[in-house]
């Protein structure tokens, strides 16, 4: 089973080994599609003004212009560990066994609007650029849509598709494949969550990825491992939450 998961607006700074620009993001497909987004992020940081407001920066984040302007030749590191904020660190990637980080590497995958999907092992650098973000010339939608259509039919396998709505909207799942998109919901009420929607898609990653997810049938026992519950209803799973969790 593929699991997709969706970026964060924080991101550990830092990285270690060759940039981007000198090694290759898997599926040569999307490079194209990769260089006009971010030659139009680039375009956009030249004007800091423009772009401290259309990336809805403050002044805590207002350093992340340079960052960018230096994303060809800055330090990577895993996707997976590049992220931060109340799903990554629910997910807890430094504390993963040996075994969930291969199954990292084969099953799971995140949707950054910078780089199109991408494998959660795979080296990135630090940057900010968001689903909703509006650059220079480009319509993140259109572009990711049409270039993703070449990668859908090398997956293989059901997907379980934990990103937000905002970047399921930029690339969403082709129709060819069997997708179950998860909903977060309070156990008792059945009410949608906002902060332990992040923390309970990060609870149940961790699960999926320590104890393995071959089928959709499998998530029952792998979501009580997490002490979460699940419910299925066509082709969306909801995922409760339990009081006090």
């Amino acid at each position: 089973m593929l699991v997709l998961l969706p970026p964060s607006e924080t991101k550990r700074p830092g990285g270690v080994g060759v940039s981007v620009d000198r090694a290759a993001i898997i599926w040569a497909s999307l490079d194209p599609a990769r260089q006009v987004v971010i030659d139009s992020l680039l375009k956009l940081c030249a004007d800091p003004d423009l772009a401290a407001k259309r990336l809805k920066l403050g002044k805590k984040s207002i350093g992340d212009i340079a960052a960018n302007l230096e994303i060809m030749t800055s330090g990577t590191m895993p996707a997976l560990r590049r992220y931060t904020g109340t799903l990554y660190d629910a997910l807890g990637f430094e504390t993963l066994s040996e075994q969930a980080i291969k199954r990292a590497s084969d099953q799971l995958f995140i949707q950054s609007a910078l780089f199109g999907l991408v494998p959660a092992m795979e080296q990135i650098p630090y940057y900010r650029l968001s689903a909703g973000t509006s650059l220079p010339g480009v319509v993140l939608a259109e572009i990711w849509k049409e270039a993703h259509a070449a990668v859908w039919p090398r997956l293989e396998g059901e997907v379980l598709d934990m990103r937000s709505k905002a970047y399921v909207a930029i690339n969403p799942v082709s129709e060819t494949k069997t997708t179950y998109f998860v909903e977060v919901l309070e156990a008792g009420s059945g009410r949608a969550l906002n902060h332990f929607n992040k923390k309970a898609k990060g609870a149940f990653a961790r699960s999926i990825l320590e104890n393995g997810m071959e089928q959709i049938g499998d998530a029952e026992a792998v979501a009580a491992k997490a002490g979460l519950a699940v419910r299925l209803d066509g082709k969306r799973l909801e995922l409760l939450v339990p009081t006090g969790f």
